[in-house]
């Protein structure tokens, strides 16, 4: 049940990822889903192998499903939060949408324990909410930094990173 769950989950996040309008260029966005993959997936490696304060899942289904949401929609929700932020000017709807994306991250971390893909050993949900903040402002701040790298590369000779 859990893979074919996560599976549409990361469809539908396609989409939306797809369709949104972009500040950031399809190479930056591209950086930075590549880097928040790279983040995400040193981080399950050294809490379960390392720290063992995370264990995951024997069962390879559900393992798939916890790469899934690792390599693939938490990054993406990266991408969505980044170029979200560069769209709204309104405070009030960037907080809005940093709330909802950190729920969003929350509740697939409840899903992982509910389906039995995680188990906490020496960790806790509010452990998991603050990794989580660490996880999108580490995103915002370096896609901050390509938009800037893009917009002062497009002043001085016309490109687009």
């Amino acid at each position: 049940m859990a893979l074919p769950f996560f599976i549409t989950i990361f469809i539908v996040l396609i989409y939306i990822v797809l369709f949104m309008s972009k500040k950031l260029s399809f190479a930056a966005n591209s950086i930075l889903f590549m880097l928040l993959s790279i983040l995400s997936t040193n981080y399950l490696t050294i809490m379960s192998t390392k720290l063992n304060w995370i264990k995951t899942s024997e069962d390879y289904i559900k393992f798939s499903s916890l790469l899934i949401t690792r390599e693939c929609i938490m990054p993406l929700v990266g991408v969505l939060i980044v170029n979200g932020l560069m769209i709204y000017t309104n405070r009030l709807q960037k907080a809005t949408l940093f709330i909802g994306i950190l729920i969003f991250m929350c509740l697939m971390d409840v899903l992982h324990l509910h389906f039995n893909a995680l188990e906490h050993v020496e960790w806790s949900l509010f452990n998991s909410v603050i990794v989580n903040i660490v996880y999108l402002l580490i995103g915002i701040g370096v896609g901050e930094f390509l938009y800037f790298i893009q917009i002062r590369e497009e002043r001085g000779n016309g490109q687009n990173l």
